[in-house]
């Protein structure tokens, strides 16, 4: 029981550290390379992913049909009983 319990602590200490580690400003001590929308001049963050995601889907979509002009008055009797308010 006690090797269980020193191994979930050495994880769990390894996992705050890994986490830790990763949000450290400088560059080359941080694990993670996330690009944010303040990435530079020229480079291609998460609004060009979702940017030109939504173009491709915008692109897959086809229009709606164009319902047809209907040819008959709707007023217009055509003997069957219409019930009016």
């Amino acid at each position: 029981m006690f090797w269980l319990q020193l191994a979930t602590l050495v994880l769990f200490s390894l996992l705050i550290l890994a986490m830790l580690v990763s949000r450290v400003p400088v560059p080359r001590f941080s694990l993670s390379a996330a690009q944010h929308a303040g990435g530079g001049e020229g480079e291609y963050t998460v609004w060009h992913l979702i940017a030109d995601v939504e173009a491709e889907r915008r692109a897959e979509r086809e229009p709606p049909p164009i319902p047809a002009f209907p040819t008959r008055d709707p007023d217009e009797p055509t003997g069957r009983h219409h019930l009016r308010t």
